[in-house]
């Protein structure tokens, strides 16, 4: 994946963390610690067995399908009409083709399930500093971005996860396929996770 191509995955997949550790990290004084040599390939394809989950959303307040227009609707509050009838509500909805939402929102629940399997298989309660991010689309393909995060510190010390990288890479599902049903029909989408080796210079 080219440098930018990764930059780019990165900052979708891990927005939230990246935004919340801002202000304790710099870019723009050089760290005394050594760099740990980055893994190849990085970021790297996931290698468990695969996984199948599954979502309800047949009596779901929230998310209805629209197989007419291959759209999902998610209900977002209620617009009041006063007549001589009395009051009445209509559902205010956002619509997302149903292509995307199965992206976002199926990339959310892969990720999390891919991390929980991982966790499993490993025999461990949590990974410290390895996040699950969000689904993307890559050449028409589904994946999902783990970020494995190590901290070099200037004093010359490096704080990494309990598990090493490669294991990681052995416990994750190598394919999570996510089927989520509705009255009109079951959606399903293919992800294929993948996990980035990232460090994180801070003082």
């Amino acid at each position: 994946m080219p440098s930018s191509r990764r930059r780019f995955v990165r900052t979708i997949a891990a927005g939230g963390v990246l935004t919340a550790l801002s202000g304790c990290t710099s870019d723009l004084e050089p760290s005394t610690a050594t760099p740990l040599p980055e893994p190849e390939p990085n970021p790297a394809p996931a290698s468990g067995d695969p996984i199948t989950i599954s979502r309800d959303y047949r009596a779901s307040s929230k998310y209805d399908y629209y197989p007419d227009t291959a759209e999902i609707r998610q209900r977002t509050g209620y617009r009041k009409h006063v007549n001589e009838s009395g009051t009445t509500r209509e559902p205010i909805y956002e619509r997302e083709p149903a292509s995307s939402w199965v992206t976002r929102v199926g990339g959310t629940v892969a990720g999390a399930e891919a991390m929980a399997t991982a966790r499993e298989r490993l025999g461990v309660d949590s990974v410290e500093n390895v996040s699950p991010g969000m689904g993307y689309n890559d050449g028409g393909e589904r994946r999902v971005m783990l970020g494995y995060e190590v901290w070099p510190n200037r004093g010359g010390e490096t704080r990494t996860p309990a598990v090493e990288f490669e294991a990681l890479v052995s416990a994750v599902p190598r394919t999570v396929t996510a089927n989520f049903q509705f009255e009109a029909a079951t959606l399903s989408g293919t992800f294929h996770p993948v996990v980035e080796f990232r460090q994180r210079y801070r003082s």
